[in-house]
């Protein structure tokens, strides 16, 4: 399995996006989801965005094997 990056720059420019409303949606604004549970679960999803933003690895992609990056992106060691 490779362990280098996994997503396109735009992939992680969305990642960022849908993060930061996520994590201000779940935790910081709790008047726009009533339910507190569903509220701490869009936050969570938020937070492994960011995370994937960060990383730029997405869990999924790597478990599934497979990558948005380009060839230049992708780490070509062992």
């Amino acid at each position: 399995m490779k362990k280098g990056p996994n997503m396109h720059p735009i992939d992680r420019v969305v990642r960022l996006i849908v993060g930061v409303s996520c994590v201000y949606i779940g935790f910081i604004d709790l008047s726009l989801i009533s339910s507190r549970p569903v509220a701490i679960l869009v936050g969570i999803f938020g937070i492994i965005n960011l995370w994937a933003f960060i990383t730029t690895r997405c869990p999924v992609y790597s478990a599934a094997g497979f990558s948005t990056a380009t060839k230049t992106e992708e780490y070509t060691g062992t």
